[in-house]
C-alpha cells in the first residue's frame, strides 16, 4: 500500500514538472518570436518595446478599395486642366469601364485614367449626365483589373462607418483614404448647373464627415465591408464648416450609368424652351432685360424651339409658365424638378399666362 501511494505521489511530481516545463517552454518561444526595440537610458538600464504587427478588417477593405480606384487627368490643347477620381465599376476582358462625375470631364478634350501600378491609359468617353452628375468612361488595358463589389445604398444608416478613396488635390495623392461615417442618407441640396448664380437642380446625396478635397471628386465611397456605396462629388467648403462632404447614392448612379451603357446617354424629357425665373430678378432688372411681365414668379419664356414640344404644343416667347401638370411653378429649380419627373413622350398639362390672360395647353414631351 505505502509503495502504490509512493507510485502516484511520483507521478503528480513529474507531471507538475512537465507543465511547468512546457509554460517555460512557451513563454520562451515567445519572446523570442516576438519583434521588439531595444534602447539605454542614461543612467544604463535598458528599455524594452514590444512592436505589434495590428491588422484589422479595414485593413484587407482598404487595399482592395484601392486596388478598384483610378486617378483622371482631363487635358485641354494638349495641357493638363484638371484631375479627378474614379472606380472600376465593369470589367469585361481587356475592356475597363470607369465611372466619374460628370464635372470632372465636362470640357475635357482628352481623358487619361491612371491606375494603382502607374500605368496610364487613353480613355474615351461613352457618355454622361449633367443633372446626375454621372460620366461613364471605356478603355482597353493589357493588365489585370478588379471591379468593385456593388453594394446597396439604400441600406445605409446614419452612424455606419464608411471611407472615401481617391486623388485629392491631384494625382500624385492617388490612393488617399479617409475614414467617416454616414450623416444622412437621403440629404437634398441645391446646386447652380448653368452659374448664372442662381440654384436651378436639387441634388439627392449621401451626407459623410469623411475628408473629401478637390481631386475626390469621382472616387469611391465604401462601407465597412468594402462595398461601392457612393460616388463622391462634392463637399461645403468654409472657414466655419468641417465635415460635410457629399457622394451620390450608388444606386442612383447605377441606374444612370446602365442607360448610358446600352444607349450612350441619359435621356431626359425635353419642353424646349428656355427661359428664367421671375423671382430671381428684381423689377428694374425684368426692365433691363425688356422682360414685360406682372408676376413675380413663374417661368418667363425667351425662346421656343423651333419643332420642340412647347412649339407644337402652342407655347410661345413671352409667356410665363405658372404651372406644370397641376404643381405650382414659381422657380425655374422647381420646373425643372417637376420636368423630370417624367418621361420622354409623356403628356403634360402647361399653364401659362399671355398678357394676362390664363390657358392650358396640352404638351407631348419630346426627349434631349
Amino acid at each position: 500500500m505505502q509503495t502504490y501511494k509512493s507510485n502516484q505521489l511520483f507521478k503528480i511530481i513529474i507531471l507538475v514538472l512537465l507543465v511547468v516545463s512546457l509554460s517555460m517552454n512557451g513563454f520562451l518561444m515567445y519572446q523570442y518570436f516576438q519583434p521588439k526595440t531595444t534602447s539605454t537610458t542614461t543612467n544604463g538600464s535598458v528599455v524594452q518595446t514590444v512592436v505589434t504587427d495590428v491588422k484589422s478588417d479595414l485593413t484587407e477593405v482598404v487595399k482592395d478599395a484601392k486596388a478598384s480606384s483610378v486617378g483622371i487627368a482631363v487635358y485641354e490643347n494638349n495641357k493638363l486642366s484638371g484631375s479627378g477620381s474614379g472606380v472600376v465599376y465593369l470589367v469585361e476582358g481587356s475592356t475597363v469601364y470607369v465611372i466619374t462625375n460628370h464635372h470632372v470631364i465636362e470640357d475635357a478634350k482628352s481623358i487619361e485614367v491612371i491606375y494603382p501600378n502607374n500605368e496610364s491609359v487613353k480613355a474615351t468617353l461613352v457618355g454622361s449626365d449633367k443633372y446626375g452628375d454621372i460620366a461613364l468612361l471605356k478603355m482597353t488595358v493589357d493588365f489585370e483589373v478588379e471591379a468593385f463589389k456593388l453594394g446597396d445604398s439604400d441600406l445605409l444608416d446614419p452612424g455606419e462607418t464608411v471611407l472615401a478613396v481617391g486623388s485629392p488635390l491631384g494625382i500624385e495623392y492617388a490612393g488617399t483614404v479617409t475614414q467617416g461615417i454616414v450623416s444622412a442618407t437621403n440629404r437634398t441640396i441645391s446646386v447652380d448647373l448653368t452659374n448664372n448664380g442662381q440654384d436651378d437642380w436639387d441634388m439627392n446625396v449621401i451626407q459623410t464627415d469623411a475628408a473629401i478635397n478637390p481631386g475626390n471628386s469621382g472616387g469611391a465611397l465604401v462601407n465597412a465591408v468594402g462595398e461601392l456605396v457612393g460616388i463622391t462629388s462634392m463637399k461645403y467648403s468654409s472657414e466655419s464648416v468641417e465635415g460635410m462632404g457629399f457622394a451620390l447614392p450608388i444606386n442612383d448612379a447605377v441606374k444612370l450609368v446602365k442607360e448610358i451603357l446600352e444607349t450612350g446617354k441619359v435621356s431626359r424629357p425635353s419642353l424646349g424652351v428656355s427661359g428664367v425665373s421671375l423671382s430671381a430678378y428684381s423689377s428694374y432688372e425684368l426692365y433691363l432685360y425688356r422682360i414685360q411681365s406682372n408676376l413675380s414668379q413663374g417661368i418667363y419664356v425667351v425662346n421656343v424651339q423651333s419643332g420642340s414640344a412647347a412649339s407644337t404644343g402652342g407655347i410661345q416667347s413671352g409667356d410665363v409658365i405658372t404651372e406644370f401638370d397641376g404643381v405650382e411653378i414659381d422657380t425655374y429649380k422647381t420646373f425643372l424638378t417637376q420636368l423630370y419627373t417624367k418621361r420622354p413622350g409623356d403628356t403634360v398639362n402647361v399653364k401659362i399666362n399671355r398678357d394676362g390672360s390664363i390657358k392650358t395647353v396640352q404638351v407631348t414631351l419630346g426627349s434631349t
